[in-house]
């Protein structure tokens, strides 16, 4: 069976790292390239936000009894 609070909580996780990424929607691509930390921020956020993304999906494959998947695009 789905662990529906497990589910719960990794999106309410997913919201909040979206919301942090929110934060810099502002910023200019010549801000972005010229300041290492802005990097380093969005890009280890869009990490997390794909991993908690591909935890939900395996967490749900694997209850539905779903074929493995081959990639983590397959994932979704």
């Amino acid at each position: 069976m789905v662990d529906k609070i497990l589910i719960l909580r990794k999106l309410a996780n997913f919201d909040e790292f979206l919301n942090q990424l929110s934060e810099f929607i502002e910023i200019t691509i010549d801000e972005y390239m010229q300041d290492w930390k802005i990097q380093r921020i969005v890009e280890r956020t869009f990490q997390i936000l794909i991993e908690t993304g591909i935890d939900i999906a395996n967490h749900i494959i694997s209850d539905q009894e779903f074929r493995i998947p081959v990639s983590y695009s397959d994932t979704f």
